[in-house]
Order: C-alpha cells, then structure tokens, then sequence
C-alpha cells in the first residue's frame, strides 16, 4: 500500500487543512524519448505525433513541416530525419544536449 502524502509535504505554501478544488486527468502522448516522431508512416501519409502539451506551441512549425513531407518528401524548414518512427525499433534513444 502506498503512502499518504499530502500536498504540505511539498510546498510550504500548504497546510494539511489544504483540500483539492477541482481535478484534471487524461493521457499525455509522449515518446520514450520525449522527441514526437515526424515521418511519412505509408504512402502519402505523414504522421506527426508524440508531442504531448507541447503540440500546440509547435503546431505552426510542424503543419510547414508536415505540407513539404506530404508535397515535397522532403522538408526545407528543418532536418526532421532523426525523428522518424522506426527510431525506436533498436535501443538508442534521440538525447538533446542543448538543455538548458
């Protein structure tokens, strides 16, 4: 059985008389590296998923993105090639470096 754990146990700012208010739940769609995958999954159909709460924000990018995939076969905005599927399909995983 887990533990109780109160929301006091990790913000001062509670106290143990600190009730919750309304609640949110649902799935956050992430791969297991944290990058979506952008790439042509069959014949004319690009798939571009994986983004979780960040799909809104990247939604201008990757619509370009997703267009010259779908027009082109290939993308001029940026190299999306690391974030193909089959990626997955052995073990190493996409790390991103540049994180601040």
């Amino acid at each position: 059985m887990l533990p109780l754990v109160a929301a006091s146990d990790f913000a001062e700012y509670f106290d143990l008389d600190t009730r919750i208010k309304r609640g949110w739940a649902g799935l956050c769609a992430v791969t297991p590296d944290n990058h979506p995958s952008i790439d042509e999954t069959g014949p004319g159909f690009v798939t571009a998923s994986g983004f979780s709460g960040h799909g809104f924000q990247h939604a201008p990018a990757t619509g370009q993105i997703v267009s010259e995939l779908v027009y082109d076969g290939t993308t001029r905005l940026v190299d999306v090639s690391d974030l193909t599927a089959d990626r997955f399909e052995g073990d190493e995983v996409l790390v991103e470096r540049s994180v601040v």
